[in-house]
């Protein structure tokens, strides 16, 4: 696989840029994106939601999702399964599974997240 770049080996959060996330709720900051790997992970990124912030139910048809949350409370809907989220859960959500976030019962809900492709 032809890389993008070749990113530096190490980084800290502190050296990275904030950007909105791709659903419009929250903030991310991403130490991988897709093409800056030579494998099928799509990105590696730290993410933060404030309280009240959700990101909408929705579908990655060919991508699993990750999560590992380290601060902070909230609820993950993942089909029809409601989750408790709290600092030490870790999550998998596979492809064609609808998924909504809900930052909503902490100030502020951070996590580790990574997308692997499977198509």
């Amino acid at each position: 696989m032809q890389l993008k770049s070749k990113p530096k080996p190490s980084m800290r959060l502190s050296d990275l840029k904030p950007e909105p996330t791709a659903h419009g709720s929250g903030t991310k900051y991403v130490f991988r994106q897709n093409g800056e790997m030579p494998h099928s992970s799509t990105q590696v990124a730290f993410g933060e939601f404030r309280n009240g912030e959700v990101c909408e139910e929705h579908v990655h048809p060919t991508m699993y999702e990750y999560f590992y949350f380290i601060e902070g409370r909230g609820t993950y809907i993942v089909g029809d399964e409601t989750i408790d989220l709290h600092a030490g859960t870790f999550l998998e959500i596979p492809s064609g599974v609808p998924h909504s976030l809900h930052a909503d019962k902490s100030d502020l809900l951070r996590f580790v997240y990574w997308g692997v492709a499977t198509g």
